[in-house]
């Protein structure tokens, strides 16, 4: 158990005023695992002249971490100062990009990384209670959504062999007001489910010492929260609130890009690409959808990967190729969908807007950021949230 992080840091806990649900993307991908339900979402931009951009904001620190929107704010993690030690959780007005206020910790893991990462890579999750966020170094905190102090662990204080001088990415994510970590790493390895009110733990997994960067998520069926963990040799399913299995699926899966889900179904990335129904055999499986770094994206019947030459397409249920669309890579940020477009940005932060279905690939727009990207954007409330390498841009395509 937890021993040291039992010692959480708390302060009295604030009501807070129920989140607007319906535009909200909370977490790494979304709630659908990269997939917009909104209309209207924009089409074409220019990051440099400030065409189609509402507001661009200058990030204090920096970071490889994706935002996430609740209501009407965003949220996003960065570090800064000497080797990258000051940890940072910032909130910005979604509607105007000022930033109302930031939060500074300091770290107490090792800060070695490789370059194209940094000690920012996690993405945060935001749940009813507040938002809550995981760096590199190992260090969690949790907080209220004016920015006051819930809790505070560190994970190497308690397990000092944690450790991945590569660098720490996977991201958090929520359910059963539980707080879902996943730490495969060369050294102690576990998944984990922290109570959202207080960080101290409601159950933990021990797993076998493995290199891991893939976020956990969280799907519903039947009526119920399954909390996903991909790990290299399978895909995990348990109970968000007890950390008891639901069923599991064998590998190899990737242990960098994260699960697409459409229809039932879920294709979990790998060498090949996987497609089954949780608790059912494979229904197919193909070398053509390979990816290692970008997540997949899933809708209305199609599946659509970033691999190394561009975008492939292919049928959801049979895996058969529809179309195959060259691109500029490489390729960091992982695939969105939504309103007809397929979101596609690659590490220059050139955005390629392609259209969804169809039998051959239809180019929309191509939209230069001005900055490079690592990070995945958001969609909320009609408008695109894309981190760059200093700004955060908000894209409304007007």
């Amino acid at each position: 158990m937890f021993s040291g992080w039992k010692k959480v840091l708390m302060v009295a806990a604030l009501g807070m005023a129920s989140m607007a649900q319906g535009a909200d993307w909370p977490v790494f991908r979304g709630t659908d695992a990269g997939v917009s339900r909104e209309a209207g979402l924009p089409a074409a931009w220019d990051g440099a002249s400030g065409k189609g951009v509402a507001w661009k904001t200058v990030i204090p620190g920096q970071g490889i971490s994706s935002p996430v929107v609740a209501g009407d704010r965003v949220f996003l993690t960065a570090c800064s100062g000497y080797q990258q030690k000051r940890l940072m959780v910032i909130a910005l007005d979604a509607k105007e990009g000022k930033i109302l206020w930031q939060r500074q910790f300091a770290a107490t893991g090792d800060t070695t990384c490789h370059p194209t990462t940094s000690m920012a890579a996690p993405t945060p999750v935001v749940g009813p209670r507040g938002v809550y966020a995981l760096f590199a170094t190992g260090d969690g905190v949790g907080l209220g959504l004016d920015g006051d102090l819930l809790w505070y662990r560190s994970i190497v204080r308690d397990h000092p062999t944690v450790t991945n001088q590569v660098g720490m990415a996977s991201s958090l994510a929520y359910g059963s007001d539980t707080v879902l970590v996943s730490m495969e790493n060369p050294g102690e390895s576990f998944f984990a489910g922290l109570d959202a009110t207080s960080g101290t733990e409601r159950w933990r997994l021990p797993r076998k010492s493995s290199m891991n960067w893939s976020s956990p998520m969280v799907l519903r069926r039947n009526g119920k929260e399954e909390a996903l963990f991909p790990s290299g040799n399978e895909l995990l399913a348990v109970d968000p609130a007890t950390g008891k299995t639901v069923w599991k699926h064998g590998g190899p899966i990737a242990t960098i890009a994260s699960p697409a889900m459409d229809d039932g179904r879920l294709f979990a990335p790998g060498s090949p690409m996987v497609a089954f129904k949780p608790g059912a055999p494979d229904d197919w499986k193909s070398p053509k959808m390979s990816t290692r770094h970008t997540s997949p994206v899933a809708m209305n019947g199609r599946l659509y990967g970033a691999i190394i030459i561009g975008v492939n397409c292919v049928d959801a249920k049979t895996g058969n190729e529809i179309w195959q669309h060259r691109l500029k890579g490489p390729f960091s940020s992982s695939l969105l969908a939504g309103d007809g477009k397929l979101y596609a940005t690659n590490e220059e932060g050139l955005t390629t807007v392609l259209a969804l279905g169809g039998d051959k690939a239809v180019v929309l727009a191509s939209n230069p950021l001005g900055e490079k990207v690592s990070a995945t954007p958001a969609i909320s409330g009609g408008r695109l949230f894309v981190r760059g390498e200093k700004h955060l841009f908000c894209v409304d395509g007007r």
